[in-house]
């Protein structure tokens, strides 16, 4: 093996275990927030009596967080599947839901893929990178996180210094490539991971009536559907 293999193979080795230790911190607020969830929905349950006014609004607080301990549990798997590198603004991680860190003036450490800031997760590109030096792929496998595609967006970012590139791994479409090699198990694939720009349109469509989406078989109507709910129930949930 030669010494550049070796060196690209210790450095795709080390970015795979720091973001280990951040998606390790991550799956350890989720944990926080989990436990939360159930010690409140716990005692409000404990709560009896009072007039029917309580009554009512201790039933509310029950369905609400039931729904969160709902929520929280149902993100276990893939909580944390992209990172993005801005060229001016930091790195945002992408994920199932938003985390953020109450000690730090509510600072995002996780965006859920359906806000507006994690939008260039799906639409950005080398001609419109938006702002976006890079885009990284995490695969995970329960908490353990298993590999990294980077996808360079700005040319600039990926100029050679000493006839190699600043970044290493997978460019282009290589990880929706991967996605669709990948062996099938029966059960329907969440694309939350590998949303292609037009498919995203679709999703974040304005709510505007009903929205038809169409095409042959196979190419991932049903999948769009669901998660077009999911964006609409999170943006419009006061209005649904």
């Amino acid at each position: 093996m030669s010494s550049s293999s070796a060196d690209s193979r210790d450095q795709r080795s080390q970015e795979i275990d720091r973001e280990q230790g951040y998606v390790s911190m991550l799956y350890g607020r989720l944990d926080d927030l989990r436990e939360q969830a159930s010690e409140r929905l716990s005692r409000t349950m404990l709560q009896a009596g009072g007039t029917p006014q309580e009554r009512s609004q201790r039933d509310d607080t029950i369905a609400l967080y039931t729904d969160q301990v709902s929520r929280l549990g149902a993100v276990e798997q893939g909580l944390c599947f992209g990172r993005l590198d801005f060229t001016e603004d930091g790195r945002r991680y992408v994920g199932r839901i938003g985390i953020f860190d109450e000690s730090d003036d509510y600072e995002p450490l996780l965006l859920d893929w359906r806000a507006p800031a994690a939008r260039p997760f799906y639409l950005a590109t080398a001609a419109a990178p938006d702002g976006v030096e890079r885009r990284r792929h995490i695969r995970t496998d329960g908490r353990t996180v298993v590999d990294i595609d980077d996808e360079v967006l700005d040319p600039t970012a990926a100029e050679a210094t000493n006839g190699r590139s600043r970044y290493d791994g997978l460019a282009g479409e290589a990880t929706l490539f991967a996605a669709l090699n990948a062996a099938r198990t029966g059960r329907m694939r969440d694309i939350v991971e590998t949303i292609q720009a037009e498919q995203d349109q679709i999703i974040r469509a304005d709510l505007g009536g009903v929205l038809v989406v169409q095409g042959g078989p196979g190419t991932g109507k049903t999948a769009v559907a669901l998660h077009r709910a999911a964006y609409l129930l999170y943006t419009y949930r006061k209005e649904l």
